[in-house]
């Protein structure tokens, strides 16, 4: 999946850099990574991702919170993880 990701970057010229991005929730760490496309800052897991337009917060402080909302919800619909919510 990540050659696609680089070939689909690659054919429109663009490179977004990687970061990674953790958050604590009820003593359980869960991960991913964040990039900045435009004004569109996109966190992406193992499970999935999500996206939101900046509005002037500091990507990183997003990037948690994003983070954040996306394992809660996932949590909250555990249909959502097997595809089926």
């Amino acid at each position: 999946m990540r050659s696609g990701h680089r070939q689909a970057a690659a054919s429109t010229g663009q490179h977004y850099e990687r970061h990674p991005v953790s958050c604590d929730i009820e003593g359980d760490v869960y991960s991913g990574h964040y990039w900045v496309a435009g004004m569109i800052l996109v966190v992406s897991t193992a499970t999935g991702g999500t996206s939101r337009q900046l509005a002037g917060q500091p990507p990183a402080v997003l990037a948690r919170t994003l983070l954040r909302e996306f394992i809660l919800a996932r949590r909250d619909n555990p249909a959502a993880l097997s595809g089926q919510g």
